[in-house]
């Protein structure tokens, strides 16, 4: 049973879905019996770039390396690509979203990331604090939009145990009632004139190789994602011989050899078309 201090806590916090300090007391309240070293909030609405809501680093390096991530690596994430095909409510280990070639795949090599066996899914954002384990509480808001509630600890503090994920589902049904009256608060507000455009991961993927076939732009797509070889040819429905062909053509005809190039080209492309006038 919860102490009259705790119904206090969710009180007040729930009170706040129209205030500034929303996101900041949501944190607090998911602190409380939780070891958290590192807490943030994102919404992806879509394929548009991740929706800062709240971090609480606090060296310049790392806010760096927040600001990498919302305007480019974001397009790597993990959370990110399940969100795109529809990501239920829930609480997960940032590791078991990954798709299979997530860690072995050289794509990380090339763009303002650091690869680590440290890391769980093989790499970091650079600037973003390393050594870290992730579980990612997921709140569905409709319509393709989701928030990412990510929670990091030290992995040589023992990361989280599957006690603390027991408890982050057990306060599941308040975190999401009250982002949802949070979100829909916020979506009712008036949109800042002068709020910037904003890239775009689905656009980019679409454009992206304009002079590739429609399946060769597939298996690149796919690669950028994370797949294997065989699980592009399990998805697509096609040989490994095929997947290779179709990747070493399209490969000559962008005037690259390695993922990490094609990775590299891919950002270039999505930041061209935001920088691009609109």
């Amino acid at each position: 049973m919860l102490h009259t201090a705790e119904y206090k806590q969710i009180g007040e916090m729930i009170a706040s879905c129209r205030e500034t300090d929303f996101c900041a007391r949501l944190a607090e309240w998911i602190r409380t019996d939780a070891a958290v070293d590192t807490l943030t909030m994102v919404v992806y609405r879509g394929s548009e770039p991740p929706i800062h809501l709240y971090d609480d680093f606090r060296n310049e390096t790392a806010r760096a390396g927040m600001m990498t991530y919302l305007t480019s690596t974001y397009v790597l994430n993990a959370f990110f690509q399940r969100h795109q095909t529809g990501l239920h409510s829930g609480v997960y280990r940032i590791r078991d979203l990954a798709p299979d070639a997530y860690l072995q795949s050289e794509l990380y090599k090339g763009y303002e990331v650091v690869l680590s066996e440290r890391e769980e899914i093989g790499y970091v954002t650079e600037g973003w604090p390393q050594g870290l384990e992730e579980i990612d509480i997921a709140v569905s808001l409709g319509n393709l939009v989701t928030a990412e509630i990510g929670l990091y600890r030290a992995t040589d503090r023992g990361g989280f145990a599957d006690e603390a994920i027991r408890l982050f589902q057990a306060r599941m049904p308040v975190i999401e009632a009250a982002f949802h009256a949070y979100w829909s608060y916020s979506e009712s507000r008036p949109a800042s004139e002068e709020e910037a455009p904003r890239p775009n991961a689905r656009i980019g993927f679409e454009t992206f190789g304009a002079c590739l076939t429609s399946r060769e732009r597939e298996v690149v797509t796919m690669i950028l994602r994370g797949h294997s070889s065989e699980s592009i040819s399990y998805n697509l429905g096609i040989s490994i011989t095929t997947v290779k062909t179709h990747r070493k053509r399209a490969y000559e005809k962008l005037n690259i050899s390695t993922q990490a190039e094609l990775l590299s080209l891919f950002l270039e492309h999505v930041q061209s078309n935001y920088n691009a006038p609109h």
